[in-house]
């Protein structure tokens, strides 16, 4: 069983980096997006971001990102404007920045994609090689645990309460009262790798004589049961040879295998809570996690209904022909994948696991980053690159968000009004684990394991991987402990 674990685990790592992206990742086109205020509040331009009135005198913030997708680059920096409006709002919301700061934001170094040995390395030798690091999460966020980043808490201007952090990402990603990476609308990536369900207006309609979802959603019904429910009157044999053939019939559902995770946090089930002191303590043995596994093994092996491969290329082209009832992707098919699609889709969130949950929940794919600090900065350059990140954010909720919902999502692709509540919705629904970053894709990624590996239930696959995974989660949360301890978390005061 640990051999099928290493196994598993390093399918997972694969399918996760750049070099080999899921099926809509294959042609990098930039976009973003996120949400929409609450009637009663301001416009988003007239959010105060609450930063001082300084000038930097034309000095240069340099980022360091991943090489390995041009959306990682493009995301953060544009070197002039092309035409096309989404990568124009990026250029737009730089000089935004530069002429209000006096400053230069300069084409990113790139590294090569893989784990943060290059950051780490520059700290210990004590180069000041950037302002942030915009790199995977994962990798940013052994960085932090080896004491190689700032808490971000204490470099002076950020503010994750404001609408441009992801707050329940960044706060799962907190530890102890310290936040080391945070999650927001600096870059592209983290706006549309949020995944989500598409569905076939046309043929919900054939099948059922209605289209509109968008009220379930609303009322709260939206659950995984009523999309099986739906999923399975789609199911045809068109070629009538007695089976279920990918290429040919019509399907209810399709996905790639690799997002099964998604549903662990779509059906709010945490691995790990916080004890008194803000640090992590293992919470997913629990009987809901026996019934979730239970019912997404179900799903996806009960049912000839369903098109699942590891590639996700099945899925994606049954949707694009009209053969797929509902697809689960991430919001970058809406412009990528599907963007040429001739039948209506319309997006929904992910589904509840039933009624009684409160909210829609959601998670990126394991392609997005998250933004961190060298801890060999001066108290002085911490404060400057808080700032210029805090605006970087800010501007990208002001100028860019609202670009990419009216073009790339309500005009172009999405194709509906509603989509773009719905959009909204996926959106808030962001929610993250602090395992996720530190257990080896372990426990967080339980639903993926035990649907490759065949696992029957939730009870024999925590038996032969909780104490281990616990064990992780146990080592950083006291690697954590030590830093906070030694004082090495407040601004350049560390010396790894």
């Amino acid at each position: 069983m640990k051999k099928v674990a290493l196994l598993l685990s390093l399918l997972l790592l694969a399918a996760a980096a750049c070099s080999q992206p899921a099926a809509e990742e294959i042609a990098e086109t930039p976009v973003s997006a996120e949400i929409l205020p609450e009637e009663t509040a301001p416009e988003e331009t007239e959010i105060p971001d609450n930063l001082p009135s300084v000038k930097y005198d034309g000095a240069e913030f340099r980022i360091y990102t991943r090489e390995c997708c041009p959306s990682h680059r493009d995301g953060v920096y544009m070197p002039e404007q092309t035409g096309e409006v989404v990568s124009d709002a990026i250029y737009e919301r730089n000089l935004t920045v530069e002429e209000r700061f006096d400053i230069h934001i300069s084409d990113p170094i790139l590294g090569a994609d893989g784990d943060a040995t290059a950051l780490m390395n520059a700290v210990r030798a004590g180069d000041d090689m950037c302002e942030v690091a915009v790199w995977h999460y994962k990798h940013l966020g052994d960085a932090a645990s080896n004491g190689f980043l700032t808490d971000l808490a204490s470099a002076g201007y950020f503010d994750f309460s404001q609408p441009w952090w992801y707050q329940k990402v960044n706060d799962a990603y907190s530890i102890g009262g310290h936040t080391y990476i945070a999650v927001g609308m600096y870059d592209l990536d983290n706006f549309y790798d949020n995944c989500c369900i598409y569905f076939n207006k046309g043929m919900l309609t054939d099948l059922t004589g209605n289209s509109d979802l968008y009220s379930v959603v609303k009322n709260g019904e939206w659950t995984v049961d009523k999309m099986l429910e739906l999923a399975a009157i789609a199911r045809q044999d068109l070629d009538g040879n007695g089976k279920m053939d990918y290429a040919k019939d019509q399907f209810g559902y399709g996905q790639a295998n690799g997002y099964g995770f998604i549903y662990q946090f779509a059906w709010n089930q945490p691995v790990t809570a916080r004890d008194d002191e803000g640090y992590p303590i293992e919470a997913i043995n629990t009987e809901h996690m026996a019934d979730m596994t239970d019912k997404f093994m179900s799903l996806l092996f009960d049912n000839d209904f369903i098109v699942l491969d590891e590639s996700g290329g099945p899925a994606t082209t049954a949707f694009q022909e009209g053969r797929e009832l509902f697809f689960l992707i991430s919001l970058k098919a809406s412009f990528n994948s599907l963007r040429d699609m001739e039948q209506d889709f319309g997006i929904l969130p992910m589904t509840k696991y039933d009624v009684s949950q409160e909210e829609y929940y959601t998670h990126a794919t394991a392609h997005t980053s998250a933004v961190g600090i060298p801890i060999v900065k001066t108290p002085e350059g911490a404060e400057f690159s808080s700032v210029i990140m805090e605006a970087m954010a800010a501007e990208g909720f002001k100028q860019v968000r609202p670009i990419v919902y009216d073009v790339a999502l309500k005009s172009k692709y999405a194709r509906d009004e509603e989509s773009f509540e719905m959009v909204d919705i996926v959106i808030r629904g962001r929610t993250a684990d602090f395992a996720e970053i530190y257990d080896q894709w372990g426990l967080t990624y339980t639903l993926d394991f035990v649907a490759r590996g065949n696992v029957t239930n939730w009870a024999s696959y925590y038996r032969s991987q909780g104490k281990m995974q616990n064990k992780k989660i146990e080592k950083v949360a006291k690697m954590f402990r030590e830093l906070a301890e030694s004082g090495s978390s407040v601004v350049g005061t560390a010396n790894p």
